[in-house]
């Protein structure tokens, strides 16, 4: 890291990290993403029953202590004009043995959907969430995510981790003091993965409200915390560790959280 970026990350994080007393982040849990295809003509029955029903379902493994979290999401905007899905369903949890189906004796609800043809899944990962901030309030997820796919350069996980804790971070953090955030995550992807695969990091970014999305990691919020940067610099550095693949933006449709714990 040069002089001049090493500069601007010590400056963020001086400026914003007693910005704010955050929730208990997410980190050291696990997700899992279960990609769908809806046929339109399922449509109705899907988002006024099926949904429903695994909101039902995943009430009673929040409640029995299975998973932690569940959320249903439609893709509002796509990251492909070929995207080979329209709904997705994400799965949270502080053990992987969660999703370890066959060695706990328990269906997933998914599955058993799909057997009865309600929908297709077409693919399914598991991430790890290395680190994390949140101001969400009375426990409920936000009405929207941004999920930035990103293919990290082999041999440069490290230093892109590294700048998403030091740069990114308390300037999301600023973000999440004006009120037009509401959480943001880094994943890594645990499987499936390899050179081949397309990406291997994302980040996902959480709004109350559509229009918040507009106001991103631009040149406006990076000289609002250090007038005399080289965005150009700046931005070169950030993008010589990574590609962004592709940006989609989900709306909640339904949820689930296990309670906060008591402070």
């Amino acid at each position: 890291m040069d002089a001049k970026i090493l500069k601007l990350t010590l400056a963020l994080l001086l400026h914003c990290i007693p910005i704010l007393l955050l929730a208990q982040s997410n980190q050291d849990q696990y997700l899992k993403i279960d990609y769908l295809n809806v046929d339109q003509d399922q449509v109705n029955s899907f988002t006024n029953q099926v949904i429903d029903e695994l909101l039902q379902e995943n009430e009673s493994r929040v409640s029995d202590g299975t998973i932690d979290t569940w959320a249903m999401y439609s893709v509002l905007f796509y990251g492909s004009a070929s995207t080979p899905y329209n709904y997705v369903s994400v799965t949270i949890s502080s053990s992987l043995n969660s999703f370890d189906v066959p060695n706990n004796n328990y269906s997933d609800p998914l599955v058993t959907h799909t057997e009865q043809n309600r929908f297709e899944i077409t693919k399914s990962e598991l991430w790890t969430v290395r680190n994390s901030i949140s101001d969400l309030q009375n426990n409920e997820l936000s009405n929207y995510m941004m999920m930035d796919y990103m293919d990290v350069r082999l041999g440069r996980e490290l230093e892109y981790q590294m700048l998403e804790d030091e740069v990114a971070k308390p300037i999301h953090e600023h973000r999440l003091d004006r009120g037009i955030m509401e959480a943001w995550e880094m994943y890594q992807l645990v499987t499936p993965g390899g050179i081949d695969y397309g990406y291997n990091f994302a980040t996902g970014n959480y709004f109350s409200s559509l229009e918040h999305i507009e106001f991103g990691f631009n040149e406006e919020l990076i000289r609002s915390q250090n007038p005399d940067v080289n965005v150009a610099e700046f931005f070169d550095h950030i993008w010589s560790t990574r590609d962004l693949v592709r940006s989609e933006v989900w709306l909640k449709m339904e949820s689930v959280r296990s309670p906060e714990p008591a402070n």
